[in-house]
C-alpha cells in the first residue's frame, strides 16, 4: 500500500495527516509549531522522529509532501527534504511553502488568488499548479496587513493612545489588565511579538457590535486589500480565496470589506488540510 503524509506546518502549530492512496485519512496529529528557517536539522530531525512514533505505520509510507513556514529558498526546502528523507525514507519528498500549500488547498487546479489571513498574512497569483506571482508580506514589521499581528497591533495604539471609546477602553483594560511596560516588554523584547499583538485579536472578535471596532477591522482588511489583492493583474475577474483564523473568525467583515472593494470571496477556510488532503487524492505532483 502507498501510503502518504501531508503536512501543513506554521509557526503555531502543524497538521500532520497520514493517508493512504486512495484518499483515506488512517491517522493525524499536530505537533509544536515551526518555522523551517529558524529550525537546525536537529531539531527538525527530533521533531520529526516524535510526530512518527505518533502517526504509526512508518514501513507503509511512500510520499511525503511538506509544506511549511520558512520555506522560502531552496536551501531551506533542501535542508528539510534532507531530514525527512532520513526519518521516513519515503520514494517521494516534495517541500514547499505554505503559501503553495494553501493555494493548493484553496483551489485545486483552478486559477485564482490565494490569500492567508493567521497571525501573519500573505497572498499568491495561482496558475492552477505553482506560484505565478507573489506580493511578498514582508512580515509584522512592514507589512502583514489584515492579520492577527496587525490587528493587535492596532488595538493596542488605539488603546494607549487614547483612540478607543470609553467604555471599549475601560473593558479592555479589565479584560487584561495590562500596563505601558507590560506592552512594550512583549512587544520589543519578547521572543514572538507578533503572536503577543494577535493574542489580542479576541477581544476585537467580541466587541464588533461596536461601530469604532468594527471600522478599525474593516480598514485593516481593506488595507490588506489595497496592498496585496489590488496588485494582482486582473485581480477583479479572478476568484478569490483565503485561508486561516483571522480569515474564517472575520468571515462576515472580511466578506464586506472585499465586496466593498469590488471583489467577490469564492472560499472561506480555516486550516488548509482538508483541501491539501483532496488535492492529494486527486492529483500527482
Amino acid at each position: 500500500m502507498r501510503n502518504k503524509i501531508i503536512a501543513d506546518a506554521g509557526s503555531s502549530k502543524v497538521e500532520w495527516i497520514l493517508m493512504s492512496d486512495t484518499g483515506k485519512v488512517l491517522n493525524r496529529t499536530t505537533s509544536d509549531g515551526l518555522n523551517a528557517l529558524l529550525i537546525t536539522e536537529a531539531e527538525a530531525n527530533a521533531h520529526f522522529a516524535a510526530v512518527k512514533e505518533l502517526l504509526g505505520q512508518q514501513e507503509s509510507v511512500n510520499e511525503v509532501h511538506y509544506y511549511g513556514a520558512g520555506c522560502a529558498t531552496q536551501s531551506v526546502c533542501d535542508k528539510i527534504q534532507s531530514v525527512l528523507q532520513e526519518v521516513w525514507q519515503p520514494g517521494t519528498i516534495n517541500v514547499s511553502s505554505d503559501l503553495l500549500g494553501a493555494a493548493r488547498s484553496l483551489f485545486g487546479r483552478e486559477r485564482g488568488i490565494a490569500c492567508i489571513l493567521g497571525t501573519g498574512s500573505n497572498s499568491c497569483l495561482y496558475d492552477g499548479n505553482q506560484i505565478e506571482k507573489n506580493v511578498p508580506s514582508l512580515g509584522y514589521v512592514l507589512g502583514d496587513e489584515g492579520s492577527g499581528a496587525s490587528l493587535g497591533r492596532r488595538l493596542i495604539s488605539d488603546a494607549f493612545k487614547g483612540h478607543l471609546p470609553e467604555a471599549i477602553k475601560n473593558s479592555f483594560k479589565q479584560r487584561y489588565n495590562i500596563t505601558l511596560n507590560d506592552i512594550l516588554e512583549n512587544v520589543y523584547r519578547g521572543p514572538k511579538p507578533n503572536k503577543y499583538m494577535a493574542s489580542l485579536v479576541p477581544f476585537l472578535s467580541e466587541h464588533l457590535w461596536n461601530p469604532y471596532i468594527y471600522s478599525l477591522v474593516l480598514e485593516e482588511f481593506t488595507r490588506f486589500i489595497k496592498r496585496n489583492i489590488a496588485m494582482y493583474p486582473g485581480a477583479h475577474s479572478l476568484p478569490i480565496a483565503f485561508t486561516g483564523s483571522i480569515a474564517y473568525y472575520f468571515e462576515n467583515i472580511l466578506s464586506d470589506a472585499i465586496e466593498r472593494q469590488g471583489y467577490k470571496v469564492s472560499k472561506i477556510s480555516r486550516t488548509p488540510m482538508e483541501g491539501l488532503i483532496a488535492f492529494h487524492s486527486n492529483f500527482r505532483v
